[in-house]
């Protein structure tokens, strides 16, 4: 995400000064109404309005403490349908994946790894975020799909992803490029047998959660992908598509994705893009107190946390220029960093408090190929290779976020 700033500041400080022009004028993409502010909490999806989660929210964390309490009888019928017992839950793996544009690739070729390594978990919950939104759902559904991400990460090219807008949509758009490239590869890969996939694990008491955020509320939302799966709502395949790319948009860069929601029966749109402007990784909100609930409501057992993070964690040297473009894109570039550091402080204290084992994957520091573009292909395969075979030789997992100790 990072190396897009530099480009996005360029247009945007363009854009200034053609309105300082009186090009202001230039006609805009057309919205539907906003839901009102005292309202945001009401909007529904029609048919579709127990998925998704404000982070926050006194009810919707509520409800999504339910539904993690409601994974546990899940589990335990499916295990007895297969014949095991039933009484202890068995270990818990969980994954979580952070954004990181086409560094993403490290993910995806560290998954490949592990599963060739061959101790792979299968794992009750997968979160994604940003290009992690990208992998998760492949990562869920397990090593069958490993080769759908490699292609996805080593086999596309810019014109694979996004197709560059003029520069006048600084002014004219809601985006420097368009992602219908993008969507294309979804619908290629992600189809409606696709989410029947996701729906069997969902019987077995295992959960898939992607997050956006809503630009209008400026809020953070989780939304139960298999839940969404489940469905079999006539939208549902091409909501899931959305929630990918919303979760995927940078902001000035990617367009957003508008999702239709309904106030008392009157249409309206939240405007929603990058999961990464809120936060870089997400497992649950700290306000869940996992390692509680499952005491209370029979759901304690061993539990793994895997955070992998699609970005180098050291602070990157580089000699900044004195130009207000450098300086803004080096500093924004910083603190999207110190962002992810800090989401890893609160996940490990979260995973502490509620008896998780923690175990972080990063991108190392000596990993310093070449990257002339964005979703350039030379790059991500180099930086695939070098996620599998650290994995596949036996990925040395930090137990500890960087600096804590």
């Amino acid at each position: 995400m990072p190396r897009f700033l530099a480009a996005i500041y360029t247009v945007l400080l363009f854009c200034g000064a053609m309105l300082l022009l009186g090009l202001s004028a230039c006609s805009t993409p057309q919205r539907i109404e906003a839901v009102p502010e005292r309202y945001a909490a009401q909007a529904k999806l029609p048919g579709l309005d127990d998925l998704r989660y404000v982070v926050g929210d006194a009810e919707d964390m509520q409800r999504l403490a339910q539904d993690m309490m409601d994974t546990w009888p899940r589990e335990r019928r499916w295990l007895e349908q297969q014949g095991l017992g039933s009484e202890a839950l068995p270990p818990s793996h969980i994954l979580a994946l952070s954004g990181g544009g086409d560094n993403g690739a490290f993910g995806a070729g560290l998954l490949r790894g592990w599963s060739v390594k061959g101790d792979r978990p299968e794992f009750s919950l997968v979160t994604g975020i940003s290009t992690g939104a990208l992998i998760a759902p492949f990562a869920f559904l397990g090593t069958a799909y490993d080769e759908k991400l490699r292609d996805l990460y080593t086999r596309t090219s810019p014109k694979d992803i996004i197709e560059p807008r003029s520069f006048w949509a600084v002014i004219t758009d809601d985006a420097m490029a368009d992602t219908m490239p993008l969507r294309q590869q979804l619908r290629k890969h992600i189809d409606r047998a696709f989410l029947d996939q996701i729906a069997l694990e969902y019987v077995k008491g295992r959960e898939l959660w992607i997050s956006t955020t809503n630009l209008d509320a400026r809020q953070r939302v989780i939304w139960n992908m298999t839940k969404l799966a489940s469905s079999q709502h006539p939208n549902a395949v091409a909501l899931f598509h959305d929630i990918m790319l919303a979760s995927s948009a940078i902001p000035g860069a990617f367009p957003p994705v508008m999702i239709n929601v309904e106030l008392d029966g009157k249409p309206h749109q939240e405007m929603h893009v990058d999961g990464g402007t809120m936060a870089q990784v997400f497992v649950y909100p700290p306000n869940i107190k996992l390692g509680e609930l499952a005491r209370a409501n029979g759901g304690s057992r061993k539990r793994n946390l895997y955070v992998v993070m699609n970005s180098r964690l050291d602070p990157e040297w580089a000699q900044t220029e004195r130009r207000v473009i450098s300086i803004a894109s080096r500093a924004i570039s910083s603190m999207i960093h110190t962002q992810g550091v800090g989401d890893l402080y609160r996940i490990f204290l979260t995973a502490k408090r509620d008896g998780m084992d923690f175990h972080l994957a990063f991108i190392p520091a000596d990993f310093k190929y070449l990257h002339r573009q964005e979703f350039d292909t030379a790059f991500m395969q180099a930086l695939y290779e070098r996620g599998e075979t650290m994995a596949r030789e036996g990925y040395p997992w930090q137990t500890l976020p960087p600096g804590f100790n």
